[in-house]
């Protein structure tokens, strides 16, 4: 997975002096949620591609450039809220996402990403959340090329 980088974001990277701020943005679905989750990792809130994402304290980080195995994004949030913790405790299967960084002064320019995600599995306490994204859902995937049916391979079944 390579990535390239826009000439605004090397600007900001390596100038001496920048008033560019690089930051995640979140964007959860669920078929049980009556609206999307939208997420900012800034201390005000943001409104990219006419969506509000609220302001909220996670880290998550960005898949390695590796060519083996699959990518995943591992996230946490730290003093999450009690509305956050129950709309996750009231469902069940996965929830879809899409991960995305920009920079603060231009939100609808897309710098990093974005990423279409999946969510199967998410540990919480009291104070913390985490979970892993998958880019590519690897286990979805059909294995070889025959197809397992019980009208072929009755015994399975």
């Amino acid at each position: 997975m390579s990535r390239e980088i826009s000439d605004r974001l090397l600007a900001a990277t390596y100038g001496q002096e920048s008033a560019e701020i690089l930051v995640p943005i979140v964007r959860l679905t669920h078929s049980a949620w009556e609206q999307p989750v939208r997420l900012v990792r800034d201390t005000r809130a943001l409104t990219h591609a006419g969506e509000i994402y609220e302001p909220f304290p996670f880290d998550i980080s960005l898949p390695d450039d590796e060519d083996e195995g699959f990518p995943v994004l591992r996230w946490s949030a730290q003093n999450v809220t009690r509305e956050l913790i129950g709309q996750f405790r009231a469902i069940t299967g996965e929830i879809l996402g899409t991960v995305a960084w920009v920079l603060v002064a231009t939100p609808d320019i897309v710098e990093a990403g974005p990423f279409e995600v999946q969510i199967t599995g998410i540990e919480y306490d009291a104070q913390r959340i985490s979970g892993v994204m998958t880019i590519e859902p690897i286990l979805d995937e059909q294995f070889g090329y025959l197809e397992m049916t019980p009208g072929n391979a009755p015994a399975l079944f």
